[in-house]
């Protein structure tokens, strides 16, 4: 363990920073104390910074994961979607039955507008990790868009199960009205949602045209 690395735990994020300078200083080939570093730049809003970390972490070791990992995820909470998923996807070959990494490409490629080519790669999320609903959601969620509404529903249904998720009640209903034309469940799924998240507008919007309809 690294003398910094207590710092960073508890949250002293200045002296973790003087350390890991320090430690850079003596060691200058290991990516390691440029990925540490990045980590502690981010959480501290310093993004420009992690980012040159990560990227000279790469410059001493391209093929490293851990890096290549961070510095993607850098970029999707920037929402830099494109680069993120090229690092993604630069990382996969080694490391393709990785659930977390799968359900980030699945993402990324949901945000740049490229939703068919996110379902390969949230099925094998979802095989890998089959009991996480931010997983089960989000698949649920693309296949509702996809049209692809039985195996939404089952996803969806998988998160209600377990989790009181108003998103997941709304969409839910939507995909039950849509599949079945079911009215009386999608309805018992939007009152639920608003139940769950009483200023969920969308779910109190589909109450309301449900009503309309009689």
């Amino acid at each position: 363990m690294f003398e910094y690395q207590k710092h960073i735990e508890s949250g002293e994020h200045e002296k973790a920073l003087e350390l890991i300078f320090k430690t850079i200083d003596d060691n200058p080939k290991d990516e390691t104390h440029y990925i540490n570093g990045a980590i502690v730049l981010s959480s501290i809003g310093k993004l420009e910074e992690a980012e040159r970390f990560l990227q000279q972490a790469l410059v001493l070791k391209p093929d490293s994961f851990s890096a290549g990992y961070t510095l993607a995820n850098l970029y999707f909470n920037a929402e830099r979607y494109k680069e993120a998923l090229t690092l993604y996807l630069n990382v996969y070959d080694k490391h393709f039955e990785d659930s977390d990494l799968n359900f980030m490409i699945a993402r990324s490629y949901v945000n740049t507008g490229d939703l068919a080519m996110s379902i390969p790669f949230f099925n094998t999320a979802h095989s890998k990790n089959e009991n996480d609903t931010d997983i089960s959601f989000e698949y649920g969620l693309t296949l509702c868009q996809l049209e692809q509404y039985e195996p939404a529903q089952k996803l969806l249904k998988s998160v209600t199960e377990k989790t009181s998720h108003a998103d997941a009640e709304y969409n839910l209903g939507l995909a039950t009205y849509m599949k079945d034309e079911d009215v009386e469940t999608a309805r018992k799924h939007f009152k639920r949602a608003a139940e769950i998240q009483p200023d969920h507008h969308l779910a109190q919007h589909a109450l309301k045209k449900f009503e309309e309809l009689g």
